[in-house]
Order: C-alpha cells, then sequence, then structure tokens
C-alpha cells in the first residue's frame, strides 16, 4: 500500500484502539505503534506498521502523535514519563488524545507539553466503542484549536465519521462527559424496561423488535441486542443484563470491581456539575445503580 501524507504514531492498542490504529493504516498513512504489552503490536506490524522502541522514539518519527490510553495515570506515564513523549522535542507537532479524560488534565497537559517540547494537543475522545471503530463510523468530539484539527483531519476521519470541533482544549472531553452521562441513564433505561416487560409477562427478546422505527429505537438499544446475539461478555449487553440482574436483586460477586472504567467517567461528571454549578439529579440516581453492582458502596 503506497503511504501517504504525515506519518502517524499511535500509542494505545487496546479493544478500541488497536480498530482505530487499523482503519489509519487502512487509509494509507505511515503507521508507527508502541504498546505497553509489546506483543499487541504484533497484528499492526504483519500489516504494515513499523514499531518504536518507546513513546520518545515514537514521538521523533511521527508528525502526529495519537493516544488512546485508559486513564490519566497511563496518560501521564506515556507523555510525561521517563521516555516520553514530552522528552522528544523535534519531528512531532501534534497531539491527538483518544482518551477519555478529564477537561481540566487535558488542558492541564497540553500546556505541559507545549513548554515541554512544543507541540500541540487536541483532545479527540470518541464514542461507537470497538464495533464503530472497527467500522470506522466512530464520533470524534474535538478540542483544540480548528488549525490543528484540520492537519488531523484525514488521520480523524479514518477512523470516526462524525468529527465536530466543540471549541478549545478541553472542549473535546466535556462533550464526552455529556454523551456518557447520556449512555449511562439510557442503558439504565433499557435494562428496567426490559424488566417491566418480563414481569408482565412479554417475551423480553422481542420488546426490541417491537419499539424498532420508533423514538426507543437507539443505538443503545440496537447494541444491547447485537451484543447479546454475538454472545460478548462485556460491553453494552453486559451493563444492561447486569442493571437488569440488580432489579430482580441478582448481583454477582463476581462483578465487584468490573465497572472500573465507567466509574472513573462518572467522577468525571461528578467533577464538571461542581465546577459548572449544574446539578444531575437523574444521573446521580442511575450512578447509585452501578456502584452497587461494582461494589463500591
Amino acid at each position: 500500500m503506497a503511504h501517504e501524507g504525515p506519518s502517524i504514531g499511535f500509542i494505545g492498542l487496546g479493544n478500541i484502539g488497536t480498530p482505530m490504529a487499523e482503519r489509519i493504516l487502512e487509509a494509507g498513512l505511515r503507521l508507527l505503534v508502541w504498546n505497553r504489552t509489546p506483543g499487541k503490536m504484533q497484528p499492526l506490524l504483519d500489516a504494515g506498521a513499523a514499531a518504536a522502541e518507546s513513546p520518545a522514539d515514537l514521538a521523533r518519527r511521527s508528525d502526529i502523535v495519537c493516544i488512546c490510553v485508559t486513564d490519566a495515570g497511563a496518560l501521564e506515564s506515556v507523555v510525561f514519563g521517563p521516555d516520553g513523549v514530552a522528552s522528544a522535542a523535534g519531528r512531532a507537532r501534534l497531539l491527538v488524545d483518544n482518551s477519555t479524560t478529564h477537561p481540566g488534565i487535558s488542558r492541564d497537559m497540553a500546556g505541559r507539553l507545549l513548554a515541554a517540547s512544543g507541540m500541540r494537543w487536541l483532545d479527540v475522545p470518541v464514542s461507537g466503542g470497538p464495533v464503530g471503530a472497527h467500522a470506522g463510523t466512530l464520533a470524534a468530539m474535538v478540542g483544540g484549536d480548528a488549525a490543528d484539527l484540520e492537519f488531523a483531519r484525514p488521520v480523524i476521519t479514518s477512523y470516526a465519521r462524525q468529527v465536530t470541533h466543540m471549541g478549545p482544549v478541553g472542549a473535546g472531553q466535556a462533550t464526552k462527559a455529556c454523551n456518557q452521562l447520556i449512555n449511562f441513564v439510557g442503558m439504565a433505561a433499557v435494562a428496567e424496561a426490559l424488566h417491566l416487560a418480563a414481569g408482565f409477562g412479554i417475551d423480553v427478546d422481542r420488546l426490541p423488535q417491537a419499539l424498532a422505527g420508533g423514538f426507543a429505537d437507539t443505538p443503545i438499544l440496537r447494541e444491547f441486542v447485537r451484543g447479546k446475539a454475538a454472545g460478548e461478555t462485556g460491553g453494552i449487553a453486559f451493563l444492561i443484563e447486569a442493571l437488569r440482574a440488580f432489579h430482580e436483586g441478582r448481583l454477582d460477586p463476581a462483578w465487584r470491581g468490573s465497572l472500573h472504567i465507567l466509574l472513573k467517567d462518572m467522577g468525571i461528571l461528578h467533577d464538571l456539575g461542581r465546577a459548572t454549578g449544574r446539578v444531575t439529579p437523574v444521573f446521580d440516581l442511575v450512578e447509585s445503580f452501578y456502584r452497587i453492582i461494582d461494589g463500591s458502596t
């Protein structure tokens, strides 16, 4: 495949990061990868990507560095830790953060990175899960300078169908928090509807079919149906079934501590509410359900 345009570095090859990196490579862009667990790089190397020895090495050999890691601690490590991206002043001119973090953390890290290396920052969290990443249909919410977005657009559009510039650095993460609020409440609503239908004796497997095409036919409901049919044990299908079990008084001890990534996002929502003086009573109630399932209350 002929490689065109800037060279892209990608750090963080998890269940969303890997298909995003695959889409970048399939778009004909030069791709360099690094992951804390080296074995996860091999499928991309087999497909034509090159391997970096460290985040710093990756930044020295890339024009744009994309990062998709689990939390702020992991982001801090790969950007500002030993042999991190920030230590590689030189070639790379832009960092695209696809992780989900606090808007304030994005702003702080963007300032620190600019001072340390001259690199600029876009916060570009995404929504759509692994399925959307594989299909290249993610929604990308962008915070940062408009000119930086235009420079990175060929990369972002390789894995995202919807790319929306929301404002300065941090605005993308604030938008992702709003996205998560809707998702958390939406999954709880689907679980509660299934619980109610079962109580009336309705075949709950037919409920999504009955709602198809109506206002309740949401992406969350469709993803639940897809995941359940595929026999998936994680993602939205698992969460909705766990919420349904919560309503029925069935809690599996094996679930304890399993929702830590979701609870991290919920903590961001609470911080935003306090910072903006906005109350979120519906979310607050729904959050308590997830915390009970996780065993954190």
